[in-house]
């Protein structure tokens, strides 16, 4: 059986048709998506008339939620991730209090507004990996957590994945991301042992015969906490991100495996 290109959009739009419900509200209308937080719940975002269009709101609902998981949203990285975030969304923030995701348009973009709304409190989700680290708790568990937190529900992922070599045989990485037959391989390098998980990263890409962009070192720490040369080394082999930078894994990752509707955008 063939598979074009409108059989694959058509069928996309009649689950998110048949998955989205309307709830009358005010003067407006609350929108539940066929979309989930890293917690589970669901993504619901306000349309409301106002003027001459229509503004579209997250209610704060992410920044409620990591506030819950502890994250200050106010200051520090965070802010700046979610400063990011909206800007890089193309909100407009009218009239949004602190911490709310919101954006204005017209009739004809209405649509799009209320996508642009959800992606972007989506990704401010995401922010929930720089919560305060519990003590004992391994780096290859908080790359872990935080890559599940981006992947959601719509890649797969797997943990101690097999990375195929160029002699047949097969060793294992931290993660693999999968989605529409793409798939990143997530390789966490940690500070407690730097020289030898470096080298162990190093080793295991440079036989691997995946893409080189698949290929993904996630680095402990900030580029102060490595030598150059280690640094210069793994990127010979891999494309190398650095964990304390707050969005930079994601960004990787989504070039890499990109989210179902970005694939399918012509």
């Amino acid at each position: 059986m063939i598979v074009d290109a409108t059989t694959v959009i058509g069928a996309v739009l009649r689950a998110v048709n048949d998955n989205t419900v309307v709830h009358p509200y005010g003067d407006g209308l609350l929108i539940d998506l066929p979309l989930a937080y890293g917690d589970g719940d669901g993504v619901r975002v306000l349309v409301e008339p106002m003027g001459s269009g229509y503004r579209v709101t997250d209610r704060a609902t992410a920044a409620s939620l990591l506030a819950i998981a502890g994250v200050n949203l106010f200051a520090g990285r965070a802010a700046e991730a979610f400063a990011e975030i909206v800007t890089g969304g193309g909100l407009n923030g009218v009239n949004a209090a602190p911490g709310e995701i919101a954006t204005f348009g017209t009739y004809e973009d209405l649509g799009q507004l209320v996508l642009d709304v959800a992606q972007a409190s989506l990704r401010a989700d995401q922010l929930r990996w720089l919560a305060p680290r519990q003590a004992g708790t391994r780096f290859v568990d908080r790359v872990t957590d935080r890559v599940s937190a981006w992947a959601g529900r719509s890649r797969k992922l797997q943990r101690d994945a097999p990375i195929p070599l160029e002699s047949g045989r097969s060793r294992s990485v931290t993660l693999r991301v999968a989605n529409d037959g793409r798939a990143a391989y997530v390789q966490a390098v940690s500070l407690r042992d730097p020289d030898q998980a470096a080298e162990h990263c190093y080793h295991v890409f440079g036989l691997s015969k995946i893409a080189r962009e698949s290929r993904v070192a996630a680095l402990d720490g900030s580029a102060q906490d490595w030598p150059s040369a280690i640094v210069a080394e793994l990127r010979t082999v891999s494309d190398v991100e650095f964990f304390d930078d707050p969005l930079s894994l994601e960004r990787q990752l989504d070039k890499v495996v990109p989210p179902p509707q970005a694939a399918l955008r012509p």
